[in-house]
């Protein structure tokens, strides 16, 4: 080996660091091509591609080869958390870092930058430099969540098993799977057409404060969790988008690793699921009976 190395001329050795560079620019070049087109997904839905069916899920496959619901419905795991579970759910209950917004529209307006979820504790930042992030346009039109100062507000908490979270790729691919998109008030949302009109089913905020995601910046996230939540009055059948979220927060826990809770991060019971479906239908009744 030593005697060919001594045979080889500069120029040669010259050559093959060149060739050599050349490879590792292109293996850059195609990952960075890779995240920018995540991220363009996330954002644009084309014009001629139809909203994804979140019931479709059947022949679908999450990019990072997670879990799928099989046949339609699927029901929520419940029951007890294992021991390693409940050690990362308490540790996030400790920090005060956590989103835990008490209403997403308290006094909401038409401002954009008004409209951000409150938590019970502290205000999160200020998002102003957020603010230019495209919102996704369906069908022309762009989809935004009900702006009622009287909105109720259903949420459940996907939280990762393990300490170091869930990385922001691993959620993006997921979520884009799932057949969300990131939108208005910087949440990722799933929606669908109803009576020509594109309307939010639900949304995902980041758990860690201030709740928002940063598009540009998913490689480098870290969360402890996603809050799904269901804003109502919205869509047009409310206890259907409930299911929906109840069905995608469990897809979107069994492929990243964690546990869904309820809205108080504690385990979801069949009797917290029945609860809240009764009063969502209470509630849509109400809507019928006091048209908004």
């Amino acid at each position: 080996m030593s005697g060919l190395l001594s045979t080889l001329t500069t120029e040669t050795i010259l050559a093959l660091l060149l060739v050599l560079v050349l490879c590792v620019a292109l293996v850059i070049s195609a990952r960075r091509r890779r995240h920018q087109g995540y991220k363009m997904n996330a954002r644009v839905v084309r014009d001629d591609t139809p909203v994804p069916d979140p019931h479709d899920r059947t022949s679908r496959e999450l990019p990072n080869g997670g879990a799928r619901v099989v046949g339609g419905r699927q029901e929520p795991t419940f029951g007890s958390l294992d021991d390693s579970a409940d050690e990362a759910v308490s540790a996030v209950l400790d920090d005060d870092s956590v989103f835990v917004p008490s209403r997403v529209f308290e006094g909401a307006d038409e401002d954009h930058a008004q409209s951000e979820p409150e938590p019970v504790e502290d205000k999160p930042g200020t998002v102003d430099w957020l603010d230019e992030i495209e919102a996704v346009p369906v069908g022309g039109q762009t989809a935004r969540l009900p702006r009622h100062e009287d909105a109720q507000v259903y949420s459940l908490n996907v939280v990762a098993r393990a300490e170091q979270g869930f990385a922001g790729d691993d959620v993006l691919r997921t979520l884009l799977g799932c057949g969300l998109r990131f939108g208005d008030m910087d949440f990722f949302h799933l929606t669908e057409m109803s009576e020509g009109t594109p309307t939010i089913q639900f949304s995902v905020a980041n758990m860690m404060q201030p709740g928002v995601f940063d598009l540009e910046g998913m490689e480098s996230l870290s969360t402890k969790g996603l809050m799904f939540f269901l804003t109502l009055p919205g869509p047009q059948d409310m206890t259907r988008a409930f299911d929906l979220m109840l069905q995608t927060a469990q897809t979107v826990a069994e492929s990243l690793g964690g546990d869904v809770l309820d809205e108080t991060r504690s385990v979801l019971t069949k009797q917290y699921v029945e609860r809240v479906r009764q009063s969502i239908r209470e509630f849509e009744a109400k809507c019928r009976i006091e048209p908004r």
